[in-house]
């Protein structure tokens, strides 16, 4: 792209990104220059683009991009490459930085746990191994060996209970991330720091929000769509079944109609949602083993007198605020005794009345 001092011309991956974005506000009549993505924001990419540009060649080494975020350089963050189609590693341009950045800072917390358990699930087989989430976490705090884990990490890994095959799928490794937070904290340190580095957390959040406003209005038009597709479904088996029965038989036999409904099935294609009862049965057995990692977990952690009095002081408060918060609040005690005196010197003048 040069050396121009200028916000280079969008390529292909810029405009699409940008567009990704913009349609989100647009549906929304939300595109100002406040909001949207245009030349404005694109300079403040740039010019921190141009920090790692040293020699002002339009690209930036990889290692320089890692350098620009406060970052070793790990299969973890190379993975956010591969997951926006860069597979050359040796330089990026200002589209491919910009593709990268957007999209992992645009990443909810669900979608970073998913982005990690998908790195390190190197068969791609919908689970890891114990060895692989220990690796994982070696290249998240950079921990080569002979070195090994200390603190709060080592803690978590003693107390994480792995299955007899040793094999983590996602239920478990989400489960790991509700019990233990801290423990994949770098990967979201990650994003705090492109955030911070590049727009700023109240920008990139308003992003997030329109993007999620997005979604859901998409999926309650498909939601829509679909129920109106399944009434005319409906009513043309309807219509069906009545030319089939006959017009008087449909009008006075109505208990005959179920079994015509059985020769018309609305949607073949559409397949019974109902578990079977070996799915309910495993259902019931992991929801079983959660619940008794919970009270071996509050076993090893039970509650003290010190956390009890804390809750019922939060309690206390939380009420004291929502009585302050009332539509009517109560009057002050000046207040209150003019109102009573004024009583008293009404009911006194009734009677001497």
């Amino acid at each position: 792209m040069g050396a121009s001092m200028t916000v280079p011309n969008p390529d292909h991956r810029t405009l699409k990104v940008m567009e990704f974005i913009n349609s989100a506000c647009r549906n929304f009549e939300l595109v100002n220059a406040r909001l949207a993505v245009g030349v404005k924001e694109l300079a403040v990419f740039w010019r921190h683009f141009r920090e790692g540009d040293k020699e002002m060649l339009g690209v930036i080494a990889i290692d320089q991009f890692y350098l620009l975020f406060h970052e070793k350089r790990s299969i973890f963050g190379d993975g956010i490459f591969d997951l926006c189609d860069i597979h050359h590693t040796e330089e990026l341009d200002f589209g491919e930085y910009l593709v990268a950045v957007i999209t992992y800072c645009l990443f909810e917390p669900q979608e970073i746990l998913r982005f990690c358990f998908y790195i390190f699930d190197r068969d791609k087989n919908g689970y890891i191994m114990k060895e692989e989430l220990e690796l994982m976490l070696r290249v998240l705090y950079h921990i080569v060996p002979p070195n090994d884990f200390s603190g709060n990490t080592r803690n978590a890994l003693e107390l994480l209970d792995f299955n007899d095959d040793e094999k983590v799928d996602w239920q478990e490794f989400n489960r790991f991330h509700v019990l233990f937070p801290a423990l994949f904290y770098p990967a979201f340190r990650i994003q705090q720091t492109m955030i911070t580095q590049t727009m700023g957390q109240r920008w990139w959040d308003k992003k997030k929000r329109y993007l999620h406003e997005e979604k859901v209005r998409r999926d309650m038009i498909e939601q829509l769509a679909a129920r109106k597709e399944h009434a005319r479904l409906l009513k043309l088996r309807e219509k069906r079944i009545r030319k089939k029965m006959g017009l008087l038989r449909y009008m006075f036999c109505p208990a005959q109609r179920a079994a015509f409904r059985k020769l018309f099935p609305v949607d073949d294609a559409q397949a019974e949602k109902t578990l079977s009862e070996a799915e309910l049965q495993v259902q019931k057995a992991k929801q079983r083993e959660v619940e008794r990692r919970l009270r071996e977990l509050n076993a090893k952690n039970p509650e003290t007198s010190a956390w009890g009095d804390y809750q019922k002081r939060k309690t206390r408060m939380e009420y004291a605020q929502q009585s302050a918060d009332r539509t009517h609040p109560r009057r002050s005690a000046n207040e209150r005794a003019l109102r009573a005196a004024t009583r008293r010197a009404k009911k006194k003048k009734d009677c001497q009345t």
